[in-house]
């Protein structure tokens, strides 16, 4: 599905830079607060694959977690991403570097759309909790390859990425 979606963003004039999360070294957050000590925020604590990324999170307008859905969940290595964008905020001072930042997610699964449910609703929690601006979702049930390429679900994609690429009036 990602090479299909680049695809599309691409088209509509949009860059896209693309990571497989599952190929590179990304733990949880482990709640040390090394990030949220003293005033103001620091670099995460944990030095692994995820410190460039985040880098890259504030330097973006939108992102968009890809993932197939297992077990009604992101995979174990997105989710130790998003876990770990808590770095990025400190209630406390307040500092929020993610606030205003658009998410979208676009999925797979090997069931009935019904089993994305529970992982829309906790992006919607996770961009009320931080300040983000949730841009929508994009899933593909029953996902295999042939599944992905029908026109409908290619159409679907199409207007799912013309209403990310939108520019919110301010």
């Amino acid at each position: 599905m990602t090479s299909s979606l680049k695809e599309k963003i691409t088209a509509c004039s949009g860059k896209v830079n693309e990571h497989f999360l599952y190929h590179m070294a990304i733990k949880g957050c482990m709640n040390c607060g090394a990030c949220q000590s003293g005033n103001g925020l620091k670099e995460c604590a944990i030095k692994d694959d995820a410190i460039p990324l985040l880098k890259e999170f504030l330097s973006s307008d939108l992102v968009i977690f890809a993932s197939p859905v297992y077990m009604w969940h992101l995979t174990a290595s997105l989710n130790a991403f998003i876990e770990r964008l808590h770095s990025l905020c400190n209630h406390g001072i307040p500092e929020n570097r993610m606030a205003g930042k658009r998410i979208a997610i676009a999925m797979t699964m090997g069931d009935d759309e019904y089993v994305a449910s529970d992982v829309v609703n906790s992006l919607l929690f996770f961009c009320e909790y931080f300040g983000l601006e949730y841009a929508g979702s994009f899933a593909v049930p029953f996902a295999s390859e042939e599944q992905i390429l029908r026109p409908i679900y290619q159409e679907k994609m199409q207007d799912f990425v013309r209403k990310i690429m939108k520019k919110p009036e301010k």
